[in-house]
């Protein structure tokens, strides 16, 4: 037995090297695999990557040694909060040596182009100005198509830092095609020139002028999508989004400074945070998609009512109530509706009558259980799904008697009906309930319920939901989240 063990020890090591180098052959097989890949695929591959990690690649061999300069965007992304000013002159003097070597590159290889250029800085501070003007002068040069830049809002005696944007990008970037812009000042000195641009995103912009909004959408004829998010305006004044090539809109505004919006090809538009009541939209007859987030009051239900009513090409409807205020019954009639979402989490009764809609399709509730529909004019297409949602978790006599009047309370003809809850609890009406409320409360045929159903409890959820709609023909019960 001692002549088998060390035996047993002496071959130990030579079985972890044969371990190993099989480990290492395995490794070099996928290094095969990879290698073996077109160079097309390659740079597809690495255009995911910031540049600090495609750079590294031309050590990998003598075919990789130039192939980070066929790579057709770069990515320069500073997510480091640090203001010492060796840690920013670091990261500049990264940015000026690479894009000093893709310059050489290029002039060598003439396959070599620069479709996109981002950069991202968190600790932008407003000496460094000058240079970020050379980079997007390198990057306009090269007829990029796609400009993302993001900068933090350095606080310097209570003063916001914000890089203006320069006017080589402003009037020369003729072929870009997509601007995204984070945290940076416009100004209307110069005369916006984007003749090419389709995609254009803003985020915590400063408009420096009145007018500076108004120029760079008459300077951008081709835009189709815009996204003005939580932007600002140095004076006290109103924005107005006039285009006549825009079909995609997305306003989200923490402070109401919008007034009127005159897109007459418009086929999107999402509000968050506008007041309703101060947007004119009566030239925008060609929405297709209609999503409002915003606080609108009695006094603007009408309106609202009005303009549903008058979109004659609407498909798709979306309504929240976020802010807990507003109208709490709304009346809609559209021709083409086919989609109708309405979200209401806080405590609000919301009523809802749908007095034509012959489109209508599909319907979908988010929020609490004081909530009534009534279809008047009935439609076997229609499918509903109501995402209950209860902070609460208390499944008292009050609870089961508000859930009993929310069911009685969805009077359509539906086709199918979800109902998603926290808790299989919520839908177990107790028997003492039962003898006192008449049955059948609805007359459902179908029914697919998505809640957190323990194996033991299916059983009794199955027998509350018969004995909710004893004529239901199918019943679906599956794990909430997994529509």
């Amino acid at each position: 037995m001692a002549k088998k063990g060390v035996e047993e020890n002496r071959l130990r090591p030579a079985r972890k090297r044969v371990k190993a180098t099989s480990l290492i052959n395995k490794a070099a097989e996928d290094e095969d695999r990879i290698s073996k890949l077109p160079d097309a695929t390659i740079l597809h591959i690495l255009s995911f990557l910031p540049t600090k990690d495609v750079v590294p690649t031309s050590l990998l061999s003598k075919r990789w040694k130039l192939m980070w300069y066929s790579v057709p965007t770069l990515s320069f992304l500073d997510t480091e909060y640090n203001r010492l000013p060796w840690y920013c002159e670091r990261f500049c003097d990264y940015v000026d040596n690479s894009l000093e070597h893709r310059k050489r590159g290029m002039f060598f290889m003439g396959d070599s182009v620069i479709t996109s250029f981002k950069l991202q800085m968190y600790s932008y501070l407003k000496c460094l100005a000058d240079r970020l003007d050379k980079w997007l002068a390198f990057a306009v040069q090269n007829k990029v198509k796609e400009i993302n830049i993001s900068l933090s809002r350095a606080m310097v005696y209570d003063h916001h830092e914000h890089y203006c944007i320069p006017k080589t990008l402003v009037v020369n970037a003729i072929h870009l095609t997509i601007l995204e812009l984070s945290k940076v000042e416009l100004n209307s000195r110069y005369s916006f020139s984007f003749p090419s641009l389709k995609s254009l995103s803003m985020d915590l912009v400063l408009f420096a002028d009145n007018d500076v909004l108004d120029k760079l959408l008459l300077g951008s004829p081709s835009l189709e999508k815009f996204r003005l998010d939580c932007c600002s305006l140095s004076t006290d004044h109103q924005l107005n989004i006039i285009s006549f090539s825009l079909k995609f809109l997305e306003v989200q505004l923490t402070k109401d400074i919008v007034e009127q919006i005159r897109v007459a090809n418009l086929e999107s538009l999402e509000l968050f945070g506008v007041y309703f009541g101060t947007i004119n939209l009566s030239v925008c007859k060609a929405i297709r998609n209609l999503s409002i987030n915003c606080y609108w009051g009695p006094e603007e239900s009408s309106s609202l009512e009005y303009l549903i009513s008058n979109l004659p090409l609407l498909d798709n409807l979306t309504l929240s109530n976020w802010y807990g205020l507003g109208t709490n019954h709304i009346r809609i009639s559209s021709k083409q509706l086919k989609r109708f979402e309405l979200n209401n989490p806080f405590t609000d009764e919301m009523t809802v009558t749908i007095e034509s809609a012959p489109k209508l399709e599909s319907f979908c509730y988010t929020g609490n259980i004081k909530f009534s529909i009534t279809m008047v004019e009935p439609s076997n297409l229609l499918n509903g799904t109501f995402i209950i949602l209860d902070r609460q978790g208390n499944y008292d006599g009050n609870w089961f008697i508000g859930l009993i009047n929310f069911l009685l309370n969805l009077k359509c003809c539906w086709n199918t009906i979800s109902l998603d809850v926290d808790s299989v609890e919520a839908l177990i009406v107790p028997e003492n309930l039962k003898s006192i409320c008449r049955s059948p409360l609805v007359n459902w045929e179908h029914l697919r319920v998505f809640t957190e159903c323990k194996p033991e409890m299916e059983s009794d959820l199955r027998d509350a939901l018969m004995w909710v709609s004893p004529s239901l023909k199918t019943l679906t019960i599956a794990k909430r989240g997994i529509h």
